[in-house]
């Protein structure tokens, strides 16, 4: 299996749009334009963390972002029972990385904070990779990151 950004979004959207009806999902923050209630996925941090034969752990450090309309009565509501469902369903999910069958990643360090109308579901992905999956993991987060500048 090779795991790649775009396959880790798809697969969080998957998981959690059964239980938040109407929310649009997107694999990074550069939507201009697009209306609430939107869900997205930044990475916020990757360590390499120990080897054992040829493979290695890279830690992900993810933030999933919640965006509610803005100055409505609920909205504090709404993106706290956003976290419930998160809380609820992200402890461990499925991964479809492309015509595979699914493997169930687990999420760790899990904490949430809403800062600024924002929900901010942060958490932490322990992945076994090889340098091949590296590569393609890697080639991702530089093409997520390319699309996002101005």
């Amino acid at each position: 299996m090779i795991f790649t950004l775009p396959g880790l979004s798809r697969s969080l959207a998957d998981c959690l749009a059964p239980d938040l009806p109407g929310v649009r999902f997107f694999a990074d923050p550069a939507q201009q334009g697009a209306k609430p209630p939107m869900l997205f996925l930044r990475q916020t941090n990757a360590r390499i963390a120990k080897k054992m034969g040829e493979r290695f752990l890279r830690r992900l450090g993810l933030d999933l972002v919640y965006l509610e309309r803005l100055n409505i009565p609920d909205g504090d509501s709404r993106l706290q029972a956003a976290a419930d469902v998160m809380d609820q369903r992200l402890e461990t999910f499925p991964y479809r990385g492309g015509g595979e069958r699914p493997v169930l990643l687990r999420t760790y360090d899990r904490h949430w904070e809403i800062a600024g109308g924002e929900l901010h579901y942060k958490f932490e992905l322990k992945l076994w990779l090889t340098y091949q999956e590296d590569a393609a993991l890697m080639s991702s987060i530089q093409a997520l990151n390319m699309e996002a500048v101005p």
